[in-house]
């Protein structure tokens, strides 16, 4: 179980990492946010011969989750996309 700590740095981890931060940086929209419904938008899915390519090796993946998120694009438009958390499993390289 993650600590309260631990839950925050790793939000804070994502949210640095990022890649729409640096757009429209004098909005007051910076960066991703999360949809009012983001909980109930959550997607699951799992596995038998799922795999995935990461860093030119080859991962079995057990297990994904999608989680949706928003971002003001250079034009102002809201644009909706998807974190996907791969969980890996065994049998990978």
């Amino acid at each position: 179980m993650l600590t309260p700590a631990n839950k925050t740095a790793l939000a804070d981890t994502l949210e640095k990492r990022n890649p729409y931060s640096f757009l429209n940086a004098t909005a007051a929209n910076q960066g991703m946010t999360l949809p009012a419904n983001w909980a109930s938008e959550i997607e699951e899915d799992v596995y038998v011969d799922g795999t995935s390519q990461f860093k030119g090796r080859s991962l079995r993946m057990a297990k994904a989750v999608r989680i949706p998120y928003t971002y003001q694009d250079e034009h102002g438009n809201i644009v909706k996309e998807y974190l996907l958390i791969g969980y890996e499993g065994s049998g990978s390289d």
